[in-house]
């Protein structure tokens, strides 16, 4: 699990006194269209100041004590702040002390709404802290009520309806309050930077904006925690940062200091704090010591990190990594907060002019996933406006398939449980490049369970395909593979497979080098196969790996037509 903290990278030495005395908010909305006098509507707007102060005061003094440690290392230092991921933490909770404290602020923050009902500071406040409370629907009623500027109310809609974890229909709220907000305000908002890592800065600069519009919208598509949800939650969460941003800023923090940029930057990133902690205190100086504030967890990261982000076959699978440490963002999704990625086996066959694309995953050995009602989908995007998918119940272990024109697509294979709040992908990138007349092509290889294989051997090796790479010496391994364009001549026709260890660690390459450890020989079975004229010939074998150690392989197959070059395909599959 990962937990985000952010702790001042010096103690904080700031009295009750100093924030006490921070600027008092600008109205951001002006009391109109009723019947409120200006005078109410100031004394209303300084009644909720000061009970926000006196609730983020005596915060500070019941905050939890929490024990830090000294030796966390930051993932990212920001201004003067330090942020870090737990893998191992869960959310603290906040004291009852806190709990009561900031129900009496509620309750004098609906006073004050009464009082200046267009007063949209006072509505933003009022669902900042139901959010925080985890009264989400009354959140969404407080939002429902506000009578200010429309892109103000849209915004502080969208914010309210994200925090549901079963609504999905925050977006179209952002995307009102995006259309109607002011020019310098919709940029702060769709500008990314923040959100890249330096190689994709260095590489396009600003996107969003009204930058690199095109790469903005395949960044969100990329993003996409789940293509087979409506929405996208990732985006929907970006914006209700910022707009919890406007809510946070020129209010006193947690943190005893100041807002700033780095604040800012910080939310946009990895999101608001949930709870405050700080560390133990001395009996001469209770403020000596540092606070910290955590953000929603577990979270993960989403956006892909590959250098180029414009072109589809720049990434692969390694572009995801959802638990990436250090990371540029990260974000836990309220929908299903428990999120992990699939290796499962993904294969692609030649089918006339088209192509066919088999995914087959196991999560029978993941007990997480136990009793769980899951639902599969197998989701190919060429780009962030087309959608080709299938989707059904789902079980442990399973295989779905889709065609697609052979250009390159994103391949998203999605499993979930809704009700139990959890969720996995595999994301890759898959194509087939037109064949040219005469050329012989060949399929990738599918790995399959044999053992059950009935009668003729191919296209029933498509509901025994294993469900990843990962491969039991113990039992017999089944390939399957397809051959395409082949003639009579091609008669005879030699074929090879070749085992090879690789990705050995670094202590083993340096014994090798010294002449301590001899290197591992491939292994090569080779035949020659008499194969009938036709679009596609199928073959596959059965392979007894019982006596090779337990490593990573790569396993490869080669035809040779008679006067062509060689055409080859191949697996990474792991022996255990």
């Amino acid at each position: 699990m990962h937990w985000l903290k952010l702790a001042l990278l010096t103690p904080l030495a700031a009295p009750l006194a100093a924030v006490a005395q921070s600027t008092q908010p600008t109205p951001l909305l002006p009391a109109s269209r009723s019947g409120v006098t200006p005078a109410d509507s100031v004394a209303a707007r300084r009644a909720a100041v000061r009970a926000q102060r006196q609730f983020e005061l005596s915060r500070r003094h019941t905050m939890r004590v929490q024990y830090i440690g000294s030796g966390q290392t930051c993932d990212a230092r920001i201004g003067r702040f330090c942020q870090w991921n737990d893998d191992n933490a869960t959310l603290p909770r906040d004291p009852d002390a806190v709990h009561d404290a900031r129900r009496t602020l509620i309750d004098a923050l609906e006073r004050a709404a009464i009082r200046s009902p267009n007063d949209g500071w006072i509505t933003g406040q009022r669902v900042r802290y139901l959010i925080e409370a985890g009264r989400n629907a009354e959140a969404v009623s407080a939002a429902d009520s506000c009578n200010g500027i429309d892109w103000w109310c849209h915004g502080l809609r969208g914010l309210a309806l994200h925090e549901l974890p079963a609504s999905m229909s925050s977006d179209s709220a952002f995307v009102m309050a995006l259309a109607s907000m002011p020019p310098s305000e919709r940029c702060r908002w769709t500008d990314l930077s923040a959100l890249l890592t330096p190689a994709q800065r260095k590489r396009y600069g600003k996107v969003g904006c009204s930058s690199n519009e095109p790469l903005l919208a395949t960044v969100w598509w990329l993003a996409d925690p789940l293509h087979s949800i409506p929405g996208n939650q990732r985006q929907a969460e970006h914006y209700a940062r910022h707009m919890m941003n406007l809510l946070l800023e020129g209010s006193p923090t947690g943190y005893g200091t100041t807002w700033g940029n780095d604040l800012r930057e910080l939310v946009i990133r990895y999101g608001w704090v949930r709870v405050w902690t700080r560390q133990s205190s001395t009996s001469t100086d209770p403020f000596s010591t540092s606070s910290s504030g955590h953000e929603a967890t577990p979270s993960y990261h989403f956006l892909p990190d590959a250098p180029r982000l414009d072109s589809l076959t720049a990434l692969g699978d390694s572009a995801w990594s959802v638990r990436a440490r250090p990371s540029a963002e990260r974000y836990s999704p309220g929908l299903v907060p428990r999120f992990s990625q699939l290796v499962p086996q993904v294969a692609v066959f030649r089918r006339g002019d088209s192509a066919m694309v088999l995914a087959a995953y196991d999560i029978s050995g993941d007990t997480s996933w136990t009793d769980s009602t899951t639902d599969a989908a197998l989701v190919l995007t060429r780009d962030a406006s087309t959608r080709l998918q299938g989707i059904g119940p789902g079980r442990q272990y399973g295989w779905t398939n889709a065609f697609f024109d052979g250009s390159p697509h994103l391949l998203s294979l999605e499993l979930f449980d809704l009700k139990k709040g959890r969720a996995a992908f595999h994301r890759t990138v898959v194509s087939l490049p037109p064949k040219k007349a005469g050329e012989v092509s060949v399929s990738d290889l599918l790995l399959f369970d044999p053992a059950s294989l009935r009668g003729g051997p191919n296209p029933e090796a498509f509901p025994k395909a294993l469900g990843s790479l990962s491969v039991l010496r113990r039992q017999p391994l089944g390939l399957y593979w397809e051959m395409y364009g082949l003639a009579r001549a091609d008669s005879a026709l030699p074929v090879s497979l070749t085992l090879t260890r690789t990705g050995d660690g670094a202590l083993k390459r340096f014994v090798r080098s010294i002449g301590l450890g001899a290197a591992s020989t491939p292994l090569t079975i080779a035949w020659r196969d008499f194969p009938s004229e036709g679009a596609v010939i199928t073959r596959s074998v059965s392979l007894d790996l019982s006596q090779v150690p337990r490593g990573r392989y790569v396993l490869r197959m080669e035809i040779k037509p008679p006067g062509r070059s060689v055409v080859s395909t191949s697996r990474l599959i792991q022996l255990r």
